[in-house]
Parts: structure tokens; C-alpha cells; sequence
């Protein structure tokens, strides 16, 4: 059920009526979460089969992890890269004299 043509996210500034509209006819099976405007949620699949339904909660969440997780650890490097190399004691004029 991988996404076959569409493979980055959509832009977060989308409204759900035009995310929904982008995702048209890229994708196998759909399961679809969100809230209504009380604030109840709201869920429907394009598949019935209901433990084909929760693996597919149960992956999404999975995925996500990985990239929250892949996603410090790129922070991390990047952050060691650009940090400066310690002061040193050594006094380098010293044996100039």
C-alpha cells in the first residue's frame, strides 16, 4: 500500500478540503482520521477489514517514530558539526620567544 506517486508530504498550509483533493487517486487503501468542529473525532477507511484497519495505525505510528527519531539524530550531527573546538590551554606564542 505504498504511496506510489506522490512521496512528500503535502504543505502544512493546506486547508483538509485541498489535502484531500491532492491525494486523489495516489493511493491503494485510505485511512482517514480528524476532528470535527466539536472536537469529536472521526475515522473512515476505504477498507472494512478492521484488523487490516489498527496494523495501519499501529505502522503510521511506527513510521512516525522513525522519523522523529531519524530526525533529532540529523539535529544532533549537524549541531556537533558547527560547534566550535574547545579553547586550548596552550599558550601558541610562547615558543615564538
Amino acid at each position: 500500500m505504498a504511496d506510489k506517486k506522490n512521496s512528500e508530504a503535502p504543505a502544512p498550509e493546506q486547508t483538509v478540503d485541498e489535502l484531500l483533493d491532492s491525494m486523489k487517486g495516489k493511493y491503494e487503501s485510505v485511512l482517514i482520521t480528524g476532528f470535527n468542529s466539536d472536537g469529536h473525532l472521526f475515522m473512515s477507511s476505504s477498507v472494512t477489514n478492521i484488523p487490516f484497519m489498527h496494523w495501519t495505525l499501529n505502522k503510521s505510528i511506527f513510521e512516525l517514530g522513525l522519523f522523529e527519531k531519524n530526525a533529532q539524530e540529523q539535529a544532533d550531527k549537524a549541531k556537533a558539526e558547527t560547534k566550535e573546538a574547545p579553547a586550548s590551554d596552550v599558550d601558541t606564542e610562547a615558543s615564538k620567544s
